[in-house]
């Protein structure tokens, strides 16, 4: 090979010459090694036997990416070449003469050790559950009939037209539909737009991200960090069918509710109508049968009552208890009555057994006292003088005249002497 000119040489080289230079570098001074990434960008050529796509590194926080090409026959049975599938291959770089640019030439081409993926999930899953981003008490509770249903799919998938239809067959109710790719490198970036874009929308109460079944490289966008961290940010509720029955995504943990695939999902989302009917009218049944149950217990419990004699002869059971009173109380006063006379009779002989002198005694000191009351009575008598010859005068209303001007004012005058009543006319003595 021969040396390359300085930049101030005079010599021209013609595009040729620099080009096999490069092939000569390249080819004498780069090995085979065999890489991991996953596929960007994939396209073929018409016939399908040239693929060119970029290689990116999988790994959260990497940026690094190459130029890869590769032919059918390159790759291995069994291995189907898509977007945001991660692969293993034998690289050898090539300068392209008629590109003009350095690129990978892959040989061998097969998916990506399945273990080694597991393990890089794994470790993201323990990192996300740390911060508590699968926590159930982060989980909301999912309306039981919702207003609207927000569906997250590809356009063109079968989930699509699988989910509309369950919604219709079991509870129509409107859908708004946001397309997303549902696989790639644009599947998490497109998703998260689409939960943005849903959980802004008053009509949508809640979301539904669904995808039919795949690989494990198939799923890998739906454990993108991103993506989980927008699932868990959202504040309507979130439930998946992603896959089928053994798939679990990282998104699945995040979400609110997880099905197994995208039609059992909808059985999560709305209810059943016939098996509400069936309810509802089992239901009325029940309540209906109860109902008549309480009324026919209540009048029997009423005709019972009804037939107490009390209530059937009101007047009659008023009467007899009355007269159950009296019985009752004239029971209760004969011995009573007996008890009180007995009590009497006692006091009674006590009374009798006193010494007689004390009686005597009692009996001269109340004579005293008697003498002596009678003795101030007879001489505070005012009729004790008229025995002596003095009258008592009197006007005609009875009232006492006790002078001789107020015997003249009365004009007649009634005199009350010891034997008797003599009236008199009071005359003025001319003399004065």
């Amino acid at each position: 090979m021969r040396a390359m000119p300085s930049a101030g040489s005079s010599r021209v080289f013609d595009v040729d010459d620099v080009v096999s230079a490069l092939e000569r570098v390249i080819s004498e001074h780069t090995r085979t090694v065999r890489i991991r990434g996953e596929v960007v960008n994939l396209r073929s050529g018409r016939d399908g036997r040239v693929h060119w796509f970029r290689l990116e590194d999988p790994r959260e926080g990497h940026d690094a990416r190459l130029d890869c090409m590769a032919f059918a026959t390159d790759v291995a049975d069994g291995c189907v070449l898509a977007d945001g599938r991660v692969v293993e291959a034998v690289a050898r770089p090539e300068f392209s003469r008629r590109d003009g640019r350095l690129q990978i030439r892959l040989h061998r081409i097969q998916p990506a050790g399945e273990g080694e993926l597991i393990a890089m999930l794994d470790e993201r899953r323990r990192r996300l559950a740390a911060e508590g981003l699968f926590d159930p008490s982060r989980k909301q509770a999912l309306p039981f009939v919702p207003r609207g249903v927000g569906l997250v799919t590809a356009a063109g998938g079968a989930a699509r037209a699988d989910v509309l239809r369950r919604i219709d067959a079991r509870f129509p109710l409107p859908v708004v539909v946001v397309h997303a790719a549902m696989q790639g490198p644009a599947c998490a970036r497109e998703v998260v737009a689409a939960l943005a874009a849903l959980d802004s929308d008053p009509r949508v109460d809640v979301i539904l991200i669904a995808r039919g079944g795949g690989s494990l490289q198939d799923l890998l966008p739906f454990s993108d960090e991103a993506m989980v961290r927008a699932i868990g940010a959202v504040g309507t509720p979130v439930v998946t069918g992603i896959g089928h029955e053994p798939d679990v995504t990282l998104a699945c943990l995040a979400a609110d509710a997880r099905a197994a695939t995208p039609t059992a999902a909808v059985d999560l989302l709305v209810p059943d109508r016939a098996l509400l009917r069936e309810d509802l009218g089992a239901a009325a049944r029940r309540l209906s049968a109860g109902a008549r149950r309480s009324v026919a217990a209540s009048a029997r419990h009423l005709g019972m009552i009804a037939s107490r004699p009390g209530l059937a002869r009101p007047h009659e059971a008023v009467v007899r208890g009355r007269r159950e009173a009296l019985a009752v109380a004239a029971r209760r006063l004969g011995p009573a009555a007996r008890a009180v006379v007995a009590h009497r009779a006692r006091d009674l002989v006590v009374v009798g057994a006193r010494p007689d002198r004390a009686a005597r005694g009692a009996v001269s000191s109340a004579d005293g006292r008697l003498a002596v009351f009678g003795a101030r009575l007879a001489a505070g008598d005012p009729t004790r003088p008229l025995g002596a010859g003095f009258a008592l005068v009197r006007d005609s209303a009875g009232r006492a005249v006790v002078t001789a001007a107020a015997a003249a004012a009365a004009g007649r005058v009634t005199l009350e002497f010891g034997d008797g009543l003599v009236g008199a006319r009071v005359e003025e003595d001319a003399g004065g």
